[in-house]
């Protein structure tokens, strides 16, 4: 057995995760933004403002909720590793380069939704960030990178937590798909494989992180996602026929101690 010829090898990026800058150029918030570091004791938490003034913090579960009158907030002194990052957005040609020469055939990487419409549709479409991901596909074209990629990671920005709802309202079906449509338009010739939501079926996981999680949300909340995805999907095809768009799925292995039925039993 070998791979096929045209294999695509390489890996992926994460705007929230490596781009930083995550007020510079017009990008609004997104949730990783107010994200905490966390450690081997402590996890990674999501901090806000109560209407009393006082600071809350809540778990990373993927969902958009906030208390009733809260907004994201800093809370002096705590540090928040994802508006810095690796700081790919200040070295983006250079590390492109250096995955280049590791013999990245392919990258995964993501457009940040805050970066396109920092403040929904009705704020307008940023330039500045329509410009720069002209330029990261560009930089992998001329490396020889395919570039496979991702229109939602986590990043929404927090205009639509604050302000809408999350994916809870219905209305950001019609917000991604005009995302999405910016995305597809303006790097036609530069990508060819798009993948509309990470994970798409990650919400359904949180219950077992979190047995107290309103399902009722969870259901509606993935629904949305998945309607907006087969909207993005019909798009893609009536603005290139050559587009190849699909989502991604979580997986999750676990692997027993030993092979005694008790162990393999706690595993599932």
């Amino acid at each position: 057995m070998s791979f096929p010829k045209n294999f695509l090898w390489g890996g992926d990026i994460s705007a929230a995760q490596c781009e930083g800058a995550w007020d510079e150029d017009g990008r609004s918030p997104t949730e990783t933004d107010y994200m905490t570091l966390g450690n081997v004791d402590t996890p990674r938490m999501i901090t806000y403002q109560n209407p009393d003034g006082t600071y809350g913090q809540k778990p990373v579960l993927i969902t958009t909720t906030l208390p009733a009158g809260a907004h994201y907030a800093t809370i002096p002194g705590v540090h928040y590793p994802n508006r810095q990052a690796v700081d790919h957005y200040h070295h983006m040609e250079e590390d492109i380069a250096l995955l280049a020469e590791m013999g990245f055939k392919a990258l995964n990487l993501t457009i940040s939704w805050a970066r396109i419409f920092p403040h929904g549709v009705a704020g307008g479409a940023n330039e500045k960030g329509v410009e720069f991901y002209r330029r990261e596909l560009t930089e992998c074209q001329k490396h020889g990178i395919e570039p496979i990629v991702t229109l939602y990671k986590y990043d929404m920005p927090t205009y639509y937590i604050t302000e809408m709802g999350g994916w809870s309202n219905r209305q950001l079906i019609d917000e991604f798909v005009a995302f999405a449509k910016v995305c597809f338009e303006a790097y036609k010739g530069l990508v060819k494989y798009w993948i509309t939501f990470n994970e798409i079926n990650i919400l359904m996981m949180i219950p077992k992180m979190d047995p107290a999680a309103n399902r009722q949300q969870l259901y509606t909340e993935l629904h949305n996602q998945l309607v907006a995805s087969a909207r993005a999907v019909q798009l893609a095809h009536d603005i290139c026929e050559d587009y190849l768009v699909g989502s991604m799925n979580c997986g999750i292995f676990y692997y027993p101690s030993t092979c005694d039925p008790k162990d393999v039993a706690l595993v599932q």
